[in-house]
């Protein structure tokens, strides 16, 4: 699990990609998948990774059966990722607001948490 800094919440998800470091853990061949409105992909094939994102009807009735497929793998895969996120905001100190004199720590918080998340029993068996 790739855990960054924490950014401020005005900040763009491409602007979060490019300022975390996590392309830097990218290596030619690798795959990233993300939602449809997570536009990175001039970002990833200057490095060669591909992106997958889920299909979307744009206009049509449904999916072809190829599509179809595509979508359910995605789910497949994507729901480790949300149990992953969930596990870490069960930690008492992340379900709430914030207080701002904790700003300065919420890097070390998050990382913590994540930390303590891949002590628990595994996602996948």
């Amino acid at each position: 699990m790739f855990v960054s800094d924490t950014f401020e919440g005005s900040i763009s998800d491409k602007d979060i990609v490019l300022k975390s470091g996590f392309l830097d853990h990218l290596v030619p061949g690798d795959v990233i998948m993300a939602d449809r409105g997570f536009n990175i992909r001039d970002v990833l094939n200057s490095r060669k990774v591909d992106l997958i994102i889920p299909p979307f009807l744009a206009g049509r009735e449904k999916l072809t059966p190829q599509e179809e497929a595509l979508t359910k793998d995605i789910a497949k895969h994507r729901i480790h990722v949300e149990r992953a996120i969930e596990r870490i905001k069960k930690f008492r100190i992340l379900q709430k607001i914030i207080p701002l004199s904790l700003e300065p720590l919420m890097t070390q918080i998050v990382f913590v948490a994540s930390c303590l998340v891949n002590f628990q029993e595994p996602l996948v068996t």
